[in-house]
């Protein structure tokens, strides 16, 4: 038996090793701060957003500009003004998203009494972009207008006003003048479309059809639109469309177009998810947030690679003019507001302003009301004017953040990301991607195929054949199903041969979840073939969820039963193979994410995430030759809530920034820094 005293003595020795193993593991979260070390300058166009003027007759957006504008005082809403200003908004974008595919900015400005439904238009947004000091990037229509109509956008804003009227017809200088502003605004930023590989939503200008604009057919276009808007202005500068996931279209469009783009546009939405689910994916939803900064450095790493590989170009600027996570459901919780996607969304930042991913400005989806604003509120319904989650960011970032980027060496400890919400499973040890040799497409498969009302299907061997009759339709009615591993990566490569199939939105493949999409809402495509092709390779890399157990490779056509992308012709679909590969691993998600700035007068600024779900970290920041003995003083700021999937959407506040204690230490200062928080520090001499 245990004597009393021995058992006091096991119990202290207990103690003291735990104590022991806390004191190390909080030694393990270390910051050290590199002034010397200088990166480039903070580039803040990054903390951009964007407008809404919708061209649809609603009263909130072609009027109200989302509430940034009274057209009873002409005049922006002082409320949102003041706001833009608090969160450094730097560039705005209009006229918003796809609302812009066939936006004729021609009906925007002129007399108010002309245009009754768009009392926001773009003099009253410049407007806003003058009281906000914020610079503008102007969307121009694909699916509307030509090439002139560039150029006389170009005109109303940079031209004197003078008589001169470079391109003849309506002297649009002199319409600028008579809409109150006769100097030139000098606006240099332009798109050249948004998003329109995916095709106009809806037929416009008395067509019965949508349009969609090849990869080829988008380049050639672009070209043509630029040279006759610098005609104007040589100083505008014209964006062109890429998109990651979209290497086919990217290719296309460089291999025209590459050498004349003045930047790349692009939006990056990761992680997301699609439809409502439960709060079971609460956690790993967040987890997904949290683990992003590296996937979405990947991105602009693969982009920059693939345009220097088809132009040479190493000097590419870009303009990421949508990102933000893509959660698109609203139940249990719309996790788009959530304390973790504003995490999220602090990560991008930070990888957005490193200079050697060459991101020139960038604009968070969006700023007011509709789904995704960061504010939601209508002044003139008495509504207050509520910060989401995804605002403080911004705040913080203007507030706290200073001008030159400079090094930071971080030590701490790491998490697993199982997977999931689009983004592959983070764990242990890096590992590099892997592609393995056995083919699994058995050498006797065959399409099982559902029936279609709108689309004959036969059997040729081992090839689907689809003859299409002329009506639109959603087709994915030919399908293999394969045995599959969780979180497992497949590349399926299949061939696709097509005549004469006249449609706007072609032939291609499918791979997701044997499950189907409207369960796991996990899937990728591949493939877009129109017109007359001979046999054309289609090549799909899947990486399966957590709990996948099979495979459906479809024959696939985007489209709507009954709607107005009809599509005539036959489409020829086979495989060739089906291969495993090992996902590229980053290995574990790091605690701690720092970004680090130093200002003119020696302060020195830090951005930190705490990524962890679970834990608080008591972290030691030490910033070589300054000391707390030295007369150096240390504050801290954390955006914090209960749970990382809290919101400020509901009836409770539950996201707030809070002032973090900061303790002296031997060598620096200590900070408790929240589980699930972003933290702005300065450290000042």
């Amino acid at each position: 038996m245990m004597s009393n005293s021995s058992l006091s003595r096991l119990v202290f020795f207990a103690m003291l090793a735990w104590f022991a193993s806390a004191l190390h593991a909080a030694e393990q979260a270390r910051v050290e701060i590199l002034p010397d070390q200088v990166i480039g300058p903070v580039n803040r166009l990054v903390l951009g957003n964007n407008m809404l003027a919708y061209q649809d007759r609603r009263e909130e957006y072609g009027n109200r500009g989302a509430g940034l504008w009274d057209p009873g005082q002409r005049r922006p809403v002082p409320e949102y003004v003041a706001l833009a200003k608090q969160a450094g908004l730097s560039v705005s974008r209009w006229p918003g998203g796809c609302g812009a595919h066939n936006y004729n900015w021609k009906l925007t400005v002129g007399p108010l009494d002309k245009r009754p439904t768009q009392q926001f238009g773009l003099p009253e947004f410049l407007k806003f972009c003058e009281e906000t000091d914020s610079v503008p990037i102007l969307t121009v229509a694909v699916y509307w207008g030509d090439a002139a109509d560039g150029a006389d956008l170009v005109e109303y804003l940079n031209t004197p006003n003078d008589g001169s009227n470079p391109n003849g017809g309506t002297d649009w200088a002199g319409v600028r003048a008579g809409d109150g502003h006769p100097a030139p605004y000098d606006v240099v930023w332009f798109e050249y479309g948004n998003e329109s590989y995916h095709g106009e939503h809806q037929p416009t200008e008395g067509r019965a059809e949508k349009r969609k604009y090849s990869a080829e057919e988008y380049g050639q276009r672009y070209l043509v639109y630029r040279a006759a808007m610098k005609a104007v202005d040589p100083l505008i500068k014209l964006g062109g469309l890429l998109q990651n996931g979209m290497d086919d279209w990217n290719r296309a469009v460089l291999r025209v177009a590459g050498k004349e783009l003045d930047f790349g546009i692009e939006h990056t939405y990761t992680p997301g998810h699609h439809g409502d689910t439960t709060a079971d994916n609460n956690r790993l939803f967040m987890q997904a947030c949290t683990a992003s900064g590296d996937r979405i450095q990947r991105i602009y790493d693969g982009l920059n690679k693939l345009v220097e590989d088809e132009t040479g170009r190493t000097d590419l600027p870009w303009a990421i003019t949508e990102y933000n996570g893509h959660f698109v459901q609203s139940k249990p919780l719309p996790y788009r507001q959530t304390l973790g996607n504003a995490l999220r969304n602090a990560e991008h930042v930070r990888v957005m302003m490193q200079p050697g991913n060459r991101i020139a400005l960038a604009n968070f989806w969006q700023f007011s009301n509709e789904y995704w604003g960061m504010v939601q509120g209508y002044v003139h319904k008495g509504e207050p004017l509520v910060k989401q989650a995804n605002y403080y960011v911004y705040q913080l970032y203007h507030e706290h953040f200073g001008d030159t980027l400079i090094g930071a060496k971080v030590t701490c400890g790491r998490w697993d990301f199982p997977g999931g919400a689009w983004l592959p499973a983070r764990s242990g040890e890096p590992a590099e991607y892997k592609l393995f040799e056995e083919n699994l497409l058995p050498a006797d498969h065959q399409w099982q195929v559902s029936q279609n009302p709108l689309v004959k299907q036969h059997l040729e061997d081992q090839t689907l054949v689809a003859e299409f009759n002329g009506s639109d339709t959603n087709y994915y009615h030919g399908t293999v199903a394969l045995p599959a591993k969780p979180n497992t990566g497949y590349r399926i490569t299949g061939e696709i041969k097509t005549v004469g199939l006249n449609t706007a939105t072609g032939a291609g493949f499918q791979v997701g979840d044997a499950r189907g999409w409207t369960v796991t809402k996990s899937c990728a495509l591949g493939g877009d073939l129109r017109g007359d092709n001979g046999w054309t390779q289609v090549v799909i890399d899947y990486t399966t969820l957590p709990d996948t157990e099979g495979l459906a490779i479809q024959t696939r056509r985007l489209g709507d039963d009954g709607g107005a992308d009809p599509i005539s012709g036959t489409a020829h679909y086979r495989l060739k193979s089906v291969h495993q590969f090992r996902p590229e691993n980053s290995g574990g998600v790091p605690d701690l994410s720092v970004n680090a700035a130093k200002r003119p007068d020696g302060t020195v600024t830090l951005m930190v995430v705490n990524t962890n779900l679970d834990e608080d970290l008591d972290t030691e920041v030490v910033v070589p030759g300054r000391t707390p003995g030295a007369g150096a003083q240390a504050v801290a700021w954390s955006l914090v809530s209960p749970t990382a999937w809290a919101t400020n959407a509901g009836a409770e506040r539950e996201v707030t920034l809070v002032e973090t204690p900061v303790r002296k230490s031997s060598n620096g200062w200590q900070v408790m820094l929240p589980k699930h928080s972003l933290t702005a520090m300065e450290v000042r001499p």
